[in-house]
């Protein structure tokens, strides 16, 4: 597996705190126009607390494979998809209450074997 794991300066710092270990799963949804696939991170694993806990996709059961990049541990599922060039994470919220960490899969925030890679 060739995937390049891009963190920003705040994910680096959030997922350090949480002990350095991060979990991502794809979240199929549905809406009037169509399908699509979100990613879901967490710094636990699924249904380990309330946050992590919330989407239908986090009570199913997963096949977490592990990745090490730059002192961090990714445990991914993609399901029967190809993984991504590039998977990236950034945190948003202001408030430390309501902080999240967000994954992107090649730059974007919905996934498929359809995203292109990012551009150089």
């Amino acid at each position: 597996m060739d995937m390049k794991v891009v963190t920003s300066e705040r994910a680096s710092a959030f997922i350090g705190e949480r002990g350095g270990q991060v979990w991502v799963w794809l979240d199929p949804r549905r809406g009037l126009v169509g399908s699509f696939v979100w990613l879901e991170a967490h710094c636990e694993p699924p249904r380990s607390s309330r946050r992590s806990g919330f989407t239908r996709s986090s009570r199913r059961p997963h096949r977490f494979r592990a990745l090490q990049s730059d002192g961090l541990t990714v445990h991914y599922d993609w399901g029967r998809l190809d993984p991504p060039d590039e998977l990236h994470f950034d945190v948003k919220g202001w408030r430390k209450a309501t902080r999240r960490l967000e994954a992107y899969w090649n730059g974007c925030v919905f996934a498929g074997d359809d995203v292109p890679p990012p551009r150089r």
